[in-house]
């Protein structure tokens, strides 16, 4: 989406001056032999290059290049619709705090049509007031999964009957890779500044 590059960039320049990550940002000619094989992938099949989780991911090419896979499965592959794919990967950020993942994916959440209502009370992490039944499978489902650890009889009844059980793995598989980059951005520290625009997510 066009839309994002100067986003990404305005972004990446506060960011340089707010907080530097634990890991310092690798650039391409930084790197050689798998790291590069995998830093060339990242540029050509990401949104944010080597930006993100992917400056902690160059580090380990090998175990990268399968989140790498699952990456463009569900950007590319995934018979979730898109707005649910967003919706989940925005509940997972912010049960985890994640300011980045949550700074990439609200644009694209609202552009593929979930409401800035819903995406309001999720922010201030509250249930949101209004939603769709296959938004709202999607929001207990995933909330569930990631404070319990476990998803409760009726909840994954639910998601079954709205979304099958090909898009019910699915799913479970987006929440779980994304708490996985979530993980990568927390523990390196990856942050945005504090400021108030509805892309912005405060930390609990």
């Amino acid at each position: 989406m066009k839309f994002l590059a100067p986003l990404l960039i305005a972004f990446l320049a506060v960011c340089v001056q707010a907080q530097q990550p634990r890991l310092p940002q690798l650039k391409l000619e930084d790197t050689t032999g798998d790291q590069r094989v995998l830093a060339e992938r990242m540029i050509k099949e990401t949104r944010s290059g080597l930006t993100g989780p992917f400056n902690p991911m160059l580090r380990s090419p090998e175990m990268s290049q399968g989140l790498m896979s699952l990456y463009n499965y569900f950007r590319h592959n995934t018979a979730l619709p898109r707005p649910l794919v967003e919706l989940a990967i925005l509940v997972t950020a912010r049960e985890w705090s994640t300011q980045f993942e949550w700074f990439m994916h609200y644009p694209i959440a609202r552009t593929e049509g979930v409401s800035a209502a819903l995406l309001a009370d999720l922010r201030q992490g509250k249930r949101p007031a209004s939603m769709k039944p296959d938004e709202t499978a999607v929001y207990e489902f995933a909330t569930e999964l990631l404070r319990n650890r476990k998803v409760t009889g009726a909840t994954y009844q639910k998601t079954l009957t709205l979304l099958g059980e090909k898009n019910l793995v699915d799913l479970t598989t987006l929440i779980g890779t994304y708490a996985t980059y979530a993980a990568l951005l927390n523990v390196n520290e990856v942050g945005i500044p504090d400021n108030g625009g509805p892309e912005y997510l405060p930390v609990k």
